[in-house]
């Protein structure tokens, strides 16, 4: 493994310094769009939410940075576009600094396709065995189980916030999850290297962060030092 340049840190809600990493570009796009590949003409007659084309957070079992690629791979190849969150870590090796590139999550990919070839995918590609839907919490058992989905504009403002360049190092990673649900107001950003971001300014141990957040998948990012007025509020 080759050592690449140095990185900066990046500076963590309560002031202090994270590990050194940096999140990379994730999406992958495939030459072709497998939700019109003709193997799956039979579905085009379905017409519940089996058939529409969204972005799904799965989940992978037993999972580990190898099958996590594995995986990743595969759907691609497919021709589905995915989205399997990574960043380049330092590590120390015999006295060297070096960057090493793994997932972020490495049991969490998100998918875009049918939902019904999903469950195909699932029960005939052996790559494809240890996916797993992921579900609304129920409030009783009485409640139908809801399989989550994502919007294009979510994921597109999520991926942006987490893969743009961020030369003044406002980005951070948020793990809180008791801070996710405080409340807060939306917000748009109007200027700076994260103009046309959106999100939920919040007071996060006394900082001013918008929280980007995937918030049925309890993911989210922080981007910090943003003044209020380049800040405008959204409904």
């Amino acid at each position: 493994m080759k050592s690449r340049p140095s990185r900066p840190h990046s500076a963590c809600a309560s002031g202090t310094d994270t590990p050194n990493f940096v999140f990379i570009p994730s999406l992958s796009q495939p030459d072709f769009d497998g939700n019109d590949d003709p193997a799956y003409n039979m579905l085009n007659d379905v017409e519940d939410d089996d058939a529409l084309v969204r972005w799904y957070p799965l989940r992978i079992r037993h999972s580990s940075a190898k099958r996590a690629f594995g995986v990743r791979d595969e759907l691609v190849g497919k021709g589905f576009a995915t989205y399997l969150r990574l960043e380049d870590r330092e590590i120390h090796e015999d006295g060297e600094r070096l960057f090493k590139t793994r997932p972020v999550i490495t049991n969490l990919i998100f998918v875009k396709a049918r939902k019904k070839i999903i469950r195909l995918l699932k029960h005939e590609n052996s790559a494809c065995l240890s996916l797993q839907f992921m579900a609304k919490a129920k409030r009783d058992a009485s409640q139908k189980t809801e399989i989550i989905h994502i919007s294009d504009k979510d994921m597109t403002n999520f991926i942006d916030t987490e893969t743009r360049p961020d030369p003044y190092r406002q980005r951070i990673p948020l793990t809180y999850r008791d801070f996710l649900d405080k409340p807060g107001h939306r917000v748009r950003i109007i200027r700076g290297a994260f103009l046309g971001i959106e999100g939920e300014v919040k007071r996060i141990m006394g900082h001013r962060i918008v929280v980007v957040q995937l918030r049925d998948v309890k993911t989210a990012l922080g981007i910090t030092h943003v003044s209020p007025a380049d800040l405008e509020f959204i409904d």
